[in-house]
């Protein structure tokens, strides 16, 4: 009875080892997975960071306006706060990593000291079952044949359950070795992942005190700012009102066919995945009402609404449609050059401030396709607008295109 209580000792220990190990690897799995995603966040950052520095650092700055470069660096202060937010959200998901490994090297010294324990009873048992005459004795008492085959049995089971010991205390030292050092890589992880966060915050600390002189620097030119200011929103007006009668006509003059819809259909289920309007650039005017200037408690705000968003790019940067369609309109604007206008089903796409166009109105056009190149038209600033509406409705062109 003593030797049948210790076997099933011995299988029950070996079935919670297993169902660890199983356990262990699935949260392993899940974590690596959150992990690989938070690192594909931040590189994709970076890049962005990258190449804004790099299109900022080619840019004529003694030529830009002091607001251009507030826009900028605005820009670059949401990168870097962003960048923090994903490094942070690493942090936090290592240190619950050391957390899941320590438990886990801690279920392995108890179970390899409890499967010691065990295999120590089996020993004894052994030395005190090793006497080949007694076993003889044991098979000869048998009252039948039935009895000396269980007993039999009993001897081949308690056999296989030594071995499986063996093997299973050794399999827990691997496991060991493996999960400590992969505990000791985390904790590496961890100090290296801590040394970028300090880094980056002095890098936002930099920027901020950057934003906090330009400021400065604006507020003392508050009038010319209203006046520069007051010129962009009649702009922006008559472009809101170009763009819409030209999507107004687009649409009056065929109501939408079978392929038509099917190409708005494709178009939707794209949002969020569509390529940028330049292959290098970055946001340096957001969708919607903007404040120009930082204000104070009680303070009037100095605001703009902006029809899509602009993005700083390099000189001669292509332009590319970022969606198969159709072109309606292509026109040209004195002081901010060429605007065209793609159709996508009932979807539609508005590139302005090309310096050259290489397509026409009724051209059909392909994702990726050059459609013209980007000018500078103000302040030596290498600038595409870019828009998107749905009917005469304007939507958020930084919720359609890749992060």
């Amino acid at each position: 009875m003593k030797f049948l209580r210790h076997l099933f000792l011995v299988f029950f220990l070996l079935g919670l080892i297993n169902f660890a190990e199983i356990a262990t690897f699935s949260l392993q799995a899940q974590n690596k997975n959150t992990r690989s995603y938070l690192q594909r966040e931040r590189n994709a950052i970076l890049s962005r960071i990258n190449k804004t520095n790099r299109i900022l650092a080619r840019a004529r700055q003694d030529r830009n306006s002091a607001l251009q470069n507030l826009h900028a660096i605005s820009g670059q202060i949401k990168q870097r706060e962003a960048l923090l937010g994903v490094l942070e959200q690493e942090a936090e998901l290592i240190e619950a990593q050391i957390s899941q490994s320590e438990q886990v090297v801690q279920a392995l010294e108890d179970d390899l000291t409890a499967l010691k324990a065990e295999y120590a009873k089996v020993l004894l048992i052994t030395f005190k079952m090793n006497n080949q005459y007694d076993r003889l004795v044991l098979l000869l008492a048998s009252e039948n044949l039935q009895e000396l085959l269980a007993r039999l049995r009993y001897f081949q089971k308690y056999n296989e359950v030594r071995n499986e010991q063996i093997i299973q205390i050794e399999k827990l030292k691997n496991q060991l070795l493996s999960q400590n050092a992969k505990l000791a890589s985390q904790r590496e992880e961890k100090t290296e992942l801590y040394a970028v966060q300090a880094k980056e915050k002095i890098e936002l600390e930099q920027l901020k005190k950057k934003q906090s002189g330009l400021i400065s620097q604006i507020r003392n030119k508050e009038s010319q700012l209203l006046s520069e200011l007051g010129k962009e929103k009649r702009v922006l007006k008559e472009l809101n009102e170009l763009v819409s009668q030209s999507i107004g006509q687009a649409e009056f003059a065929a109501s939408l066919s079978g392929e038509e819809k099917l190409l708005a259909t494709n178009f939707a289920k794209n949002k969020g995945n569509m390529i940028w309007p330049v292959q290098n650039g970055f946001i340096s005017a957001h969708f919607g009402i903007q404040e120009y200037l930082p204000t104070k408690e009680n303070e009037k705000k100095i605001e703009i609404e902006k029809l899509g968003i602009d993005i700083r790019t390099s000189p001669a940067e292509r332009v590319r449609a970022i969606f198969v369609g159709k072109v309606v309109d292509v026109s040209e604007i004195p002081g901010r050059g060429y605007l065209v206008i793609i159709q996508h089903g009932e979807y539609f796409t508005v590139y302005s401030k090309l310096k050259t166009v290489s397509i026409k109105a009724g051209d059909k056009v392909q994702t990726k396709q050059e459609i013209g190149t980007v000018g500078a038209f103000k302040n030596d600033l290498y600038e595409i607008e870019f828009q998107i509406w749905r009917h005469q409705t304007k939507l958020n062109p930084e919720h359609w295109i890749t992060k």
